[in-house]
């Protein structure tokens, strides 16, 4: 327990063991997963499963700390899988090198949490479906520009994200690396809290920050009434 040292009188021997054996899946290496995967590696999460069927482009070296020049063209989940067992050798890491579909989300398997660190809606909604359809906890984190948030989706209890996010299309979205760096460390924050049964998470709330005037606000979210998604579980 040494390496937790800092952190143990916080969440006390049996929450950093809870840590240890709980399984973490992180959909999305961008941005949002770089900094998602490093913080809870570097908490003590030992056990991870990482989606994502993209390879590193250059356009991504701006705001995707773990690849550097030298992995233009490599897979995403080999070098994200590599930087997480540097980060904790013990660490045991399932790759998926997919981009997730409705006809993979199965793939996922079982798992404590999902994190939601992708950039599309169609994405997000399969993902979204597949937490409510196995009663798992998913913690949504967005970006786009210099604004960002974060939510806790509780099957069963909260607002799902299809309550919450508005439909549109999937078109490139700007980002600033600050910004997921900001909302990545919120969602490991919320992924260690409930992982841990630390502090109150973000579940039914919204947390917004708009880091041009530097604005932190919690807003209460309700479902939409007959929502297509989160109405039939």
């Amino acid at each position: 327990m040494t390496r937790y040292f800092r952190q143990i009188p916080i969440f006390g021997e049996e929450g950093q063991r809870k840590l240890e054996s709980s399984r973490v899946a992180v959909a999305g290496l961008g941005g949002l997963g770089c900094n998602v995967i490093t913080h809870l590696a570097s908490a003590g999460v030992k056990n991870f499963t990482i989606i994502d069927g993209g390879s590193v482009n250059t356009s991504d070296l701006n705001r995707q700390f773990i690849y550097t020049d030298e992995d233009i063209g490599c897979k995403k989940v080999k070098r994200a899988a590599e930087w997480i067992t540097r980060t904790d050798p013990d660490a045991v890491v399932r790759m998926i090198d997919q981009f997730i579909d409705a006809d993979n989300a199965d793939a996922i398997g079982e798992c404590d949490i999902i994190m939601d660190c992708l950039d599309n809606r169609i994405s997000r909604m399969i993902l979204n479906r597949y937490a409510l359809r196995n009663n798992i906890e998913l913690v949504h984190g967005g970006v786009e520009s210099m604004f960002g948030q974060v939510t806790v989706i509780v099957p069963g209890e909260t607002p799902c994200l299809e309550c919450i996010l508005p439909d549109v299309g999937n078109e490139e979205i700007p980002s600033v690396s600050p910004m997921v760096g900001i909302i990545g460390a919120v969602q490991a924050m919320e992924a260690v809290k409930i992982l841990t049964g630390t502090g109150s998470a973000l579940a039914g709330k919204l947390l917004t920050i708009d880091a041009t005037d530097n604005s932190y606000r919690v807003l209460d979210v309700k479902k939409k009434e007959n929502c297509g998604c989160c109405s039939h579980f």
